[in-house]
């Protein structure tokens, strides 16, 4: 029995990583020819574009390893069923069981490796990949330190920002100080308020700000104002972007902080909440896929019309199925329409079930 589960797994092993590669591969072509105008605009050197969609391989991985686990499956059994080997397990004795039990070693496996990468790699690998977008290759400003509560901005050569939290949408600032150098490095002047709102004329203004300067004698001139112009060549995207409340940039573990600071401050944690769970949820799902690829294997086992062609195309409209269902329930999760955490896990409890279901009538 041991042998005859390294051959299955071996097997189903070099199916997935084809299968992965190849979606991998079609997904990176597109958006390569999607952005490469964009970034030829900027003039951009090839090997920072190469470096950029190198570091977002891990992303894509995660997104697409669910469609190739279940297209994997179904090509598995597919293969094994017309090569008859199905048919001489059941021979010999051997139960539906056992012929699962690679697959879901395989599935569990990936799942774990998938949940490391959502909670660790795929962070990193974005934080890397904005960098190089948004310095290397559009040549904008520089984020020197980004945390799930602080970020320090270079916004030129002697002019450094500092802030302490960003509201979700970017567009208001908490504890906010700007430094200003002189050439040298000599601290020139310190403006720092309470908070920074970007208005309708798209311009920022600090509140409750304390502007302190040093003048041609050395001595400092402080002045207070209610509410001070603040020319800041940022906007709330920029915020949204650098320090990550797109979850997608922060370890699990620093969006788990940031939730809790976000809630003690006084704010909506719907959205964020929600693209957490969601991330635990969507690294179950490559074994959900594998259960519902054993399942619709086994039941049409015993049938010659099982072939390549129609496992593809299974796995296709059920990704397409899933895909909609799990897309629906997060826009529901982040407006508070449903509990994030029903609406991060519906669609893979809902398709685990129907792959356990349909594994048992394959019995």
């Amino acid at each position: 029995m041991n042998i005859l589960f390294r051959y299955m797994f071996r097997q189903y092993a070099k199916i997935f990583g084809l299968c992965l590669l190849v979606l991998v591969t079609v997904y990176e072509v597109v958006d390569f020819f999607e952005k490469l105008r964009k970034f030829l605009k900027y003039e951009a050197d090839i090997s920072f574009i190469a470096a950029y969609f190198l570091y977002k391989v891990p992303e894509i991985t995660f997104t697409l390893a669910p469609l190739a686990a279940l297209m994997a499956t179904l090509l598995s059994i597919g293969t094994l069923n017309k090569n008859k080997e199905i048919t001489a397990m059941r021979s010999c004795g051997i139960s539906n069981l056992q012929i699962a039990a690679p697959f879901v070693t395989f599935g569990a496996l990936l799942s774990g490796l998938l949940f490391i990468c959502t909670a660790v790699v795929i962070p990193m690998s974005n934080l890397k990949a904005n960098y190089i977008k948004r310095v290397l290759i559009e040549q904008k400003s520089e984020e020197l330190l980004v945390t799930p509560d602080k970020l320090w901005i270079r916004l030129d050569p002697y002019a450094l920002l500092q802030v302490e939290s960003v509201e979700p949408q970017g567009a208001r600032l908490h504890q906010v100080h700007f430094f200003r150098m002189a050439p040298g490095f000599r601290l020139q002047e310190v403006i720092q308020g309470d908070r920074a709102v970007y208005g309708t004329g798209r311009q920022w203004t600090l509140e409750n700000a304390v502007r302190r300067r040093l003048d041609a004698q050395g001595r400092v001139v402080s002045a207070q104002y209610e509410a001070l112009p603040f020319p800041l060549p940022l906007t709330p995207e920029d915020f949204r972007t650098w320090l990550a409340v797109e979850p997608k940039n922060m370890t699990l573990m620093q969006l788990a902080t940031y939730i809790e600071r976000v809630a003690r401050d006084g704010h909506d944690t719907d959205w964020l909440v929600t693209e957490y769970w969601g991330r635990i949820a969507f690294s179950t799902v490559a074994l959900n896929m594998t259960m519902l690829g054993l399942g619709l294997g086994l039941l049409h086992s015993r049938t010659r019309g099982a072939t390549v062609t129609k496992g593809v195309g299974q796995a296709l409209g059920i990704g397409f199925v899933f895909w909609v269902i799990h897309s629906l329930g997060i826009v529901l999760g982040r407006n508070g329409t449903i509990t994030p955490l029903v609406a991060a896990w519906i669609a893979s409890a809902m398709f685990f079930a129907i792959g356990l279901k349909v594994f048992l009538q394959a019995r």
